[in-house]
């Protein structure tokens, strides 16, 4: 494990393990594999068209921080602070975000397989465009106000999240998990009104 030092994002290497180091900016494109960064930072925010292979995030901040047009293999945010980050335009493939406060996260026109959002914060995030691929669970999730416009819902488990308010396509609402209590909400979303 290297520890509390300062390099720049091309010393990273495969296997390695860093944990509070702090990174300055790289000029090449950003391709790693199996790296695991703990309450890092970085001065580089933006890292578009980069690459993540089993990587591991944790306690890291990206704040507003733009990773557009990336790809994701296996990689796991854990307890991280992704507000306003910009995923838009990417690939994830069996990733998850653990634990973490991503709200008004960007995630639209985005390929997601198999992902996992747990115990995390995604308030106003923007799920728009996205192309789902073998399901999209969220467990334990803070939804209130998520956008999934434009987005099929089939295979995408709700049902053990919260949210008072969702942007949803009613026709592509076909598939969608979600618990009893929630049916209510989605009734409303689709102004439908109870009388008693």
């Amino acid at each position: 494990m290297i520890s509390a030092q300062q390099l720049s994002l091309d010393q990273l290497e495969a296997g390695e393990s860093y944990e509070k180091c702090h990174f300055t900016y790289s000029d090449e494109k950003l391709s790693f594999a199996e790296v695991s960064l703990k309450n890092c930072t970085f001065d580089q925010s933006d890292f578009s068209h980069s690459e993540w292979d089993n990587c591991v995030f944790e306690g890291c901040e990206f704040l507003n921080n733009t990773f557009t047009e990336s790809f994701f293999y296996q990689t796991e945010f854990r307890k991280c602070r992704l507000m306003g980050a910009d995923l838009s335009g990417s690939t994830l493939l069996k990733s998850t975000i653990v634990d973490s406060k991503a709200d008004y996260l960007n995630l639209s026109a985005t390929k997601l397989e198999e992902c996992s959002f747990l115990d995390s914060s995604l308030q106003e995030a923007y799920f728009q465009e996205v192309k789902i691929k073998k399901g999209l669970t969220f467990q334990r999730c803070d939804l209130n106000g998520t956008d999934f416009l434009g987005t099929p819902l089939k295979g995408v488990d709700l049902s053990n999240s919260f949210f008072d308010s969702l942007n949803v396509d009613p026709r592509l609402l076909k598939g969608c998990q979600i618990s009893i209590p929630q049916a209510a909400v989605f009734v409303g979303l689709l102004g439908i009104k109870f009388k008693e």
